[in-house]
């Protein structure tokens, strides 16, 4: 990881510390000058009370022109960003007729292939005429399109697994599957910095969760030695099924995760190994194909993997891909 230099890190707080200091003294001298004044409010409470109205009001109002930026092209590596100004303290933002052309460094775009294309975008064109944009139907109910088993086996084949699942979304590709895959009884082991769609999946199972040292496979080890000792909490039965849950390159800190050492351990104690390459398929390895082909780890050692289309690929939507097995009783499972 990346150390943040000690100036930095004191002199941003310290400018978050003065703008909160003198905030305060602000609201304390409007309180004194609006002491006799009445607030009009209806009958309705305020949405915004305390320290989240003050973060708007003292922090968030003073930057906000640096967030929501509205575009006029497509988001590409370059794209065109509609100048605004304010009358009110940036209370209200209006837009005016003059744009800038600015370079995008806030993108998950990482191949541009969410830009105009001439040989994607017209196929794209093509197959929303043909196919429509939705079919309003689960896929195992009459939802499911050539092109979908089309896409999964292309998934399939391109991360080296034997089957695969495509999702609308990628957020919920983690919090709908792993409360299928897990279950009461069950152990989920799960990194410290692991996205909030995992912390959400994992919530949602049911099954027991506890949480290692980012990205340190010694403390994975300790973390399983102790939980396969203990059992299940009460009734300290073996443990029906547990899974290790790692991100291929943690979204936050665009660190590579330790995936050879962490699947050793995995195999050494019969533990699943979830892997979740949302931010590194397509953008690493030799081909593309994620950490895996980086590291050199086969991608038969992984027992689920999953990814999204919304971040090197440029559209939306995820994926699971494992046995056959799985894409047999997933998509009931989600029913």
């Amino acid at each position: 990881m990346i150390a943040i230099p000690y100036f930095t890190a004191l002199t941003t707080y310290f400018s978050y510390g003065l703008l909160f200091v003198f905030g305060q003294f602000r609201d304390f001298f409007r309180k004194i000058l609006d002491w006799w004044s009445t607030d009009n409010l209806q009958g309705y409470a305020p949405i915004c009370l305390g320290l989240e109205d003050f973060y708007i009001r003292r922090l968030y109002n003073r930057v906000q022109d640096c967030f929501g930026r509205p575009l006029s092209s497509a988001p590409d590596a370059w794209f065109d960003v509609v100048e605004r100004y304010s009358n009110d303290n940036n209370k209200t933002l209006k837009r005016t007729n003059n744009v800038s052309r600015c370079l995008n460094l806030g993108s998950y775009n990482y191949l541009g292939f969410a830009a105009a294309d001439e040989y994607c975008t017209p196929r794209v064109i093509d197959s929303l005429k043909k196919y429509s944009h939705s079919t309003c139907s689960s896929r195992v109910d009459g939802g499911t399109l050539a092109l979908h088993n089309e896409l999964e086996e292309c998934v399939a084949r391109f991360v080296g697994k034997p089957a695969a699942i495509v999702f609308g979304m990628g957020y919920v590709t983690n919090s709908s599957i792993l409360p299928v895959l897990m279950g009461k009884g069950s152990l989920i082991i799960s990194d410290s910095l692991n996205h909030n769609s995992i912390v959400n999946g994992a919530r949602g199972s049911g099954a027991t969760i506890r949480v290692f040292q980012h990205n340190t496979p010694s403390h994975l080890e300790e973390v399983l030695r102790e939980q396969i000792a203990e059992g299940q909490p009460r009734t300290r039965r073996p443990w029906k099924k547990i899974m290790v849950v790692v991100e291929g390159i943690y979204s936050m800190e665009g660190e590579l995760c330790k995936l050879p050492e962490i699947i050793t351990i995995c195999k050494r104690y019969k533990a699943y190994t979830y892997l979740d390459e949302a931010h590194s398929i397509g953008a690493v390895g030799k081909t593309g194909r994620g950490v895996c082909e980086l590291l050199g780890v086969d991608t038969s050692d992984v027992d689920i993997m999953m990814g999204t289309f919304s971040k090197s690929f440029g559209s939306y939507g995820g994926y699971i891909a494992g046995s056959k097995q799985n894409k047999s009783y997933l998509p009931y499972k989600l029913l």
